[in-house]
């Protein structure tokens, strides 16, 4: 993507950076067409998704937001932490490939049984009285069956041509938002938006089986290898428990509300939650395209390092506290707006909910410094604390504030959370440079813009 219609837009003294740094312009050009690509799904998501809220009512989209947030604890199951493994195997071990294949495919696909029967259990004893909300958690639960298709999706990742699983993902999202429309139009019922979430997860499946087949005319048999399965399982089993409590920490507040609440303030709480993860694609993206240039850094200089790391966590924090003061304080206006009167009740949640989004920016960021200074088991730690204390101050809060108290007590959570490595001796450096990012002081000194004028950086 051409560079030049940024100049419009982009600062001369950092323009004149842009073009001394060949590498600089790799990383804004990716982001670029990145951007846009999440822009544009992030515009449909967002047209089809209000007018489903608006189309249901606060009361109906607290039952499917309900079941879709129950469903998610279990996700942790259905993907047994084994992505990265997955792929890791495929590249390292080649000539094993049918066996690596069929290993995961069994695997997955009882991973997905386990978790369809444990949901569907559970939400049996939690919501015994509510047949509507224990037939639409059972639909979308089936899509665990489904979730089989991630492993067509790590063999593409492992040959570099994940081009085809995104092809598959985003006709399927296209495709889902007009059932969702032709829905709307024909005035259909709540069950039937859950067996178009059911559908587009068996749609993704056969959709990557039939792109399998065309890349590399046939597929592969099913061989299974145990050995292979534990000694996956045997690596994968902490980042299970760090999906456990990621899973926890990002729905439990949902799952709480409908339990102690009702439907319609559920619904209200989570029309609020929907706008404000709208633009979670941003920080990743950002951090997605710079972080390579960060590795790179550290290779040369940790001083350099440490420097680019400082610029990244300062962008993407004070980009994401400017938005949220915006949608916090015009939150009303965009609530009327885009989902009317009958939301009222979700705009004081938005417009403390929104700040959760420097929280989850800084979170991104510091999961990937973690990753490279291999102290991954304190991204299950953080997660964990977070999950923790989510729960607890939702049980003191939603009693006595309703959901503007949730949406206090998983902020808090998040901060918390990102913070926690604070405590360990390890990432204190980095927690440091997390503080360091939220003082708007530095932003009006010169110093400040001499480190980001320096060729180096």
């Amino acid at each position: 993507m051409k560079l030049g219609v940024l100049k419009k837009f982009i600062p001369q003294f950092i323009w004149r950076k842009i073009e001394k740094n060949p590498e600089l312009q790799k990383i804004i050009a990716n982001i670029n067409w990145l951007f846009l690509d999440k822009v544009v799904q992030m515009l449909v998501a967002l047209f089809v998704g209000v007018w489903v809220i608006r189309y249901l009512g606060p009361e109906k989209y607290g039952m499917l937001s309900y079941a879709v947030a129950f469903v998610s604890l279990f996700g942790f199951i259905a993907n047994l932490g084994i992505d990265g493994i997955a792929v890791r195997e495929f590249v390292k071990k080649p000539k094993e490939k049918e066996r690596i294949f069929g290993t995961l495919f069994v695997l997955k696909f009882f991973a997905g049984i386990v978790a369809f029967i444990l949901s569907l259990i559970t939400v049996f004893f939690v919501k015994s009285g509510d047949t509507l909300v224990f037939w639409l958690t059972s639909i979308i639960a089936l899509g665990f069956i489904f979730k089989v298709s991630d492993v067509f999706d790590f063999w593409f990742q492992s040959q570099v041509k994940s081009k085809y699983s995104v092809y598959v993902r985003s006709g399927v999202n296209i495709t889902s938002g007009l059932l969702k429309i032709i829905l709307i139009l024909m005035g259909a019922s709540l069950t039937a938006f859950a067996w178009v979430l059911l559908l587009g997860s068996a749609t993704t499946f056969f959709g990557m089986v039939v792109v399998f087949f065309l890349i590399d005319r046939k597929l592969p048999k099913i061989k299974i290898d145990w050995n292979i399965a534990k000694k996956m399982l045997h690596d994968s089993w902490p980042l299970i428990l760090s999906g456990i409590a990621i899973n926890v920490y990002m729905k439990i507040d949902q799952v709480m509300i409908g339990n102690m609440l009702d439907n319609v303030l559920l619904g209200n709480y989570s029309a609020a939650v929907s706008l404000s993860e709208a633009w979670y694609f941003f920080p990743t993206i950002i951090v997605g395209s710079v972080f390579p240039a960060i590795i790179y850094a550290k290779k040369c200089s940790e001083n350099l390092y440490m420097k680019r790391l400082q610029l990244l966590y300062d962008f993407i924090a004070w980009s994401s506290i400017i938005l949220a003061g915006l949608v916090s304080f015009f939150s009303k206006n965009i609530v009327n707006f885009l989902y009317g009167q009958q939301y009222a009740q979700a705009a004081p949640v938005l417009a403390i909910y929104i700040w959760s989004g420097v929280a989850i920016a800084l979170s991104i960021a510091n999961g990937k410094y973690l990753v490279i200074e291999n102290l991954t088991k304190i991204v299950f730690y953080c997660a964990l604390s977070g999950a923790v204390i989510n729960i607890l101050l939702n049980f003191i809060f939603i009693p006595i504030f309703g959901i503007v108290g949730s949406s206090v007590a998983t902020l808090i959570s998040y901060f918390i959370s990102v913070f926690m490595v604070v405590f360990f001796k390890d990432s204190r450096i980095n927690a440091k440079m997390l503080f360091s990012a939220l003082v708007p002081f530095k932003l009006f000194t010169r110093a400040y813009y001499r480190d980001i004028m320096d060729d180096n950086i």
